[in-house]
């Protein structure tokens, strides 16, 4: 059994639907399910339709007009047999109707809670799972679409980034499936989202269906996750960046999360969680080159020559420092601050702590709010805030960076070769990975320098 998670950008176009639709049917005889985004730009989209939407009533016909267009545009180019366009224009005008009535009520209430909103971002992905569905019925496989809250995948947590029950997910899961997968059928299931246990439906954050893919594979004891983009798979750097950047042929499932969650956008970073645990190989292929053998994860260590097997940055952080003479001894000082941010949805990447200084690694559009709602505790030991916006995070990752001697002065010396001051250094939380704050300004050198240094040849 192999799950295969499609992303929206493998769906913009009549031709990368046709191209999908070949990759999968076109595929060796065996149990098959689909883990889909949206089409690429819907969430957004929808994200702005509900915002819209609690301001005036006025936009909401021309916002499902625009999905009406794209999904109808792509329903009659793809598929031939009159029967089964007709039954998905159907069930894709059903979806709008509904779309439009919680649009409505989000107007006539003004106001739209997580709980509605999850709810609204969802209809991507299940007018997706419809359009791929039928695509794949059109060439004599019995595609079934299938929404995630529906058929019991179960998560808990917060509305907007909730996370998977595994367990129970995988009680209930396969008997919504095995049936179909015996007699050959291939389930075509919404990713980003599920239900909850009082039966809401709950999304697992932005770019979440890799996330729901591993879930699904868990879930089924899949023998292996693929995950289909636009991108051959990690690199040793990102392309933009460093152009002769070469691909990674093979990760170990901390390296794969440790890459994700510092900034490399190829895999959201709680994928690897749910595969780790039953030991299930993820492979990230290219729709558009199939036949390139892509980035495969797994459990077993590989020990690159170099040790680092990629250089990643991210131009998204930023930093909120906290000062005050005593803050290192303060009880209780972090559990207000991060229980403050944690009530205004906002995420912390890290937190560097000293004496007389907190620091608070936040994405860039976080700072200024995490200021003012820390401010407004006004805790009396806590002297002065610095938001701190012209810096980006250079992060080295691989196998053996924690008890390989030396190798930090090698990535300094590099470092120091391009001119770059380093603001912040943080090692040791992670046994595969070491971070360090820089200028924005000095990204490029810097990377370009330490990925000369460990990738010469």
């Amino acid at each position: 059994m192999i799950v295969l998670k499609i992303g929206g950008s493998s769906l913009r176009s009549l031709d990368s639907l046709q191209q999908v639709t070949d990759i999968i049917v076109g595929m060796p005889e065996t149990q098959k399910i689909i883990v889909l985004s949206a089409v690429s730009g819907v969430t957004n989209h929808l994200l702005r339709s509900a915002e819209e939407a609690v301001q005036t009533e006025r936009k909401i016909s021309g916002l499902l007009d625009y999905l009406e267009v794209l999904h109808r545009e792509l329903i009659v180019a793809s598929i031939r047999d009159p029967e089964i366009r007709h039954r998905t224009l159907d069930e894709m005008a059903y979806l709008l109707s509904r779309l439009e009535k919680l649009l409505y009520g989000v107007a006539y209430t003004g106001e739209c809670s997580r709980r509605m909103r999850d709810l609204i971002l969802s209809q991507g992905e299940r007018l997706a799972v419809q359009l791929l569905a039928a695509n794949l019925c059109d060439r004599g496989v019995e595609g079934i679409a299938m929404d995630g809250d529906k058929i019991d995948i179960v998560g808990s947590g917060d509305f907007g980034n909730g996370n998977a029950e595994l367990e129970l997910t995988s009680r209930l899961l396969p008997q919504h499936l095995l049936d179909p997968l015996r007699r050959g059928a291939v389930p075509v299931i919404t990713g980003f989202f599920g239900r909850t246990e009082q039966g809401h439906t709950i999304t697992f954050g932005r770019g979440g269906t890799d996330y729901s893919a591993a879930i699904v594979a868990y879930a089924m004891d899949a023998e292996e996750l693929q995950i289909w983009k636009d991108v051959d798979g990690f690199l040793t750097a990102d392309p933009e960046v460093v152009p002769d950047a070469a691909p990674l042929t093979y990760l170990a499932y901390e390296e794969a999360a440790e890459l994700s969650y510092f900034g490399a956008a190829i895999l959201h970073p709680r994928t690897v969680e749910p595969i780790a645990k039953k030991g299930i190989a993820a492979v990230i292929k290219n729709t558009y080159k199939p036949e390139a053998p892509g980035t495969r994860i797994g459990p077993e260590r590989h020990l690159h020559q170099e040790i680092i097997k990629s250089v990643v940055a991210n131009r998204k952080i930023g930093m909120l420092r906290l000062h005050g003479a005593s803050l290192g001894q303060q009880v209780g000082f972090l559990k207000l601050a991060v229980s403050a941010l944690s009530d205004a949805d906002i995420n912390i990447i890290s937190v560097i702590t000293a004496q007389t200084a907190v620091n608070l690694l936040l994405n860039k559009a976080d700072v200024e709010r995490s200021a003012a709602k820390i401010a407004g505790l006004q805790i009396p030991y806590l002297d002065h805030l610095e938001p701190v916006l012209d810096v980006a995070l250079i992060g080295v990752v691989g196998e053996g960076i924690a008890e390989t001697r030396g190798l930090a002065g090698r990535v300094f010396t590099a470092v120091a070769g391009a001119g770059t001051n380093v603001e912040m250094i943080a090692s040791g939380a992670s046994r595969v990975t070491q971070y360090f704050i820089i200028k924005e300004s000095q990204l490029e050198s810097t990377v370009q320098a330490i990925h000369t240094e460990f990738f010469r040849s």
